[in-house]
């Protein structure tokens, strides 16, 4: 028995397949392409990371110990960076205690710049950083 046109099976043309699997691949690499621009930063513990957050920097320097301690929350720093996040924008706010150990600057600014050491020791500072991608996402695309 014949089907009228209304029973006819719907069917997708070629070219929808093509161009949505196309505009899938595009939007696959892009993303791909996005995040290895920065995987890792060899040399964070003594030179300037590429900056992920392009954060507005404050830099405050304290004479006592015990201040930097009660701001960064650890009676062994000598530094701390305190950034913040908010409508993608990113503030950043670097304590150091002076004088300044030579170095300690420079770590600092790596975190305003969005980059963390994985642990917490001088061993560790050395090693290859990482994105902190929760702050990178949180600041938004920055030409």
């Amino acid at each position: 028995m014949p089907q009228s046109a209304d029973q006819q099976p719907m069917r997708v043309h070629p070219y929808w397949v093509l161009f949505l699997g196309g505009l899938t691949l595009v939007l696959f690499f892009a993303g791909l392409y996005d995040k290895s621009s920065s995987e890792v930063c060899v040399s964070g513990g003594y030179e300037l990371c590429p900056d992920l957050l392009n954060a507005t920097v404050k830099i405050k320097k304290h004479d006592l110990p015990s201040m930097v301690a009660q701001i960064c929350g650890d009676s062994r720093s000598n530094a701390c960076a305190i950034r913040r996040a908010r409508w993608q924008r990113v503030v950043c706010e670097v304590h150091v205690l002076t004088p300044e150990v030579p170095g300690v600057l420079i770590h600092e600014l790596n975190h305003c710049r969005g980059w963390e050491h994985q642990g917490d020791s001088q061993a560790a500072y050395g090693q290859p950083w990482v994105p902190n991608w929760r702050l990178v996402h949180a600041r938004g695309h920055i030409d």
